[in-house]
């Protein structure tokens, strides 16, 4: 035997490496998923983007649909029903959203037997138009109107979804705990962010409470990339993968930073607030803001900074490495709170 060959090899349980993120290939998905539903002749079935899950576009002559191949380990079974059931009361009470689709047999949930074990896969119909855009004051004030409208549907509906809660400590602690191995020997600044997080949190909970209406179901990513105006100019929402129970004030101020993020400067503080405003006024007009959420809201962007730094760390880094995981990153992120706390929310 060669001495680089490890003995024990012939006993594995698997002829095949073990895999932590695969690529599913298109083909298959059209022969052995695909074929269930009732889509008429397929054109073809792409990868699209890959995030927080795998997105596959899929085309017919008439149609146009999105497959998602849920990351393993991300959501249970049971998570992925309750976001199949949430997103069905949405549309059964008129509310715009990319509904599932069902297959032949009445299922909406497929099972996939994937290289690193087993992945879950829903088709959703696709919604193929224009992108709100933030700074359109009419696009923003459809979608405070729509962001509104799902929050009092949820409340109304009264029922318990299997769901995670997008609270202070998936928001905040967590994603600290994610990026704490990387800074392990940069424990001044371990210590400055832990305490930024503790400064936010007790800012949070001076301010809300976890009560409805204040918390309950979130989307969780209330983004102008996750909606779609349909050819009726209809504002379309999709992709409800982090929806959970949260703070609505920060729901909502997704919308308000996801502009330009990283720009902490004057001028873009000033053009996010003119579309801000149209924002509430269409929210405003469904359900009305308390004056303590007005106020969370302004925390948002702190929030959803650390947020989507252990987003990226915890699910970016296994498929994409950690090459982009340097001081350098560390630097310019904690700059960045540094300035937040000191300059911008002074403004």
């Amino acid at each position: 035997m060669h001495p680089c060959v490890d003995p024990g090899m012939d006993s594995m349980p698997s002829p095949y490496f073990p895999v932590r993120h695969s690529i599913l290939d298109e083909a298959a998905l059209i022969e052995r998923v695909l074929s269930r539903y009732a889509l008429g002749r397929l054109i073809r079935c792409r990868l699209f983007r890959r995030s927080m899950s795998d997105a596959y576009l899929v085309e017919t002559p008439d149609e146009t649909y999105f497959l998602k191949v849920y990351l393993r380990g991300r959501h249970s079974r049971e998570a992925i029903e309750a976001e199949i059931a949430f997103v069905n009361d949405l549309a059964d009470h008129q509310i715009p959203v990319a509904a599932p689709v069902r297959d032949r047999q009445g299922r909406c949930l497929n099972e996939l037997n994937a290289p690193e074990g087993t992945r879950f896969a829903v088709l959703f119909d696709g919604v193929r138009g224009e992108e709100p855009r933030e700074t359109s004051l009419q696009h923003s004030r459809r979608f405070g109107r729509l962001a509104a409208r799902i929050h009092n549907c949820a409340d109304r509906l009264n029922k318990r979804y299997d769901r995670w809660h997008l609270d202070e400590g998936y928001l905040i602690r967590d994603p600290i705990r994610y990026m704490e191995p990387y800074l392990r020997h940069r424990a001044a600044d371990l210590n400055a962010l832990c305490q930024f997080g503790d400064d936010l949190i007790a800012e949070l909970r001076a301010l809300l409470g976890k009560e409805a209406p204040e918390y309950g179901i979130c989307h969780g990513d209330l983004h102008a990339g996750n909606a779609r105006l349909d050819r009726n100019g209809e504002l379309v929402l999709f992709d409800f993968d982090s929806f959970g129970y949260g703070w609505r004030a920060l729901d909502i101020g997704v919308y308000r930073v996801s502009y330009d993020w990283m720009d902490l400067s004057r001028e873009c503080k000033a053009v996010k607030a003119r579309f801000w405003d149209a924002f509430l006024e269409g929210y405003n007009a469904e359900r009305p803001l308390g004056k303590n959420e007005l106020e969370a809201v302004a925390l948002s962007l702190p929030i959803r900074h650390l947020e989507l730094m252990g987003l990226t760390i915890r699910y970016g880094s296994p498929r994409e490495g950690i090459h982009w995981i340097s001081d350098e990153y560390f630097d310019r992120h904690i700059r960045w709170f540094k300035r937040w706390a000191n300059e911008y929310r002074y403004y």
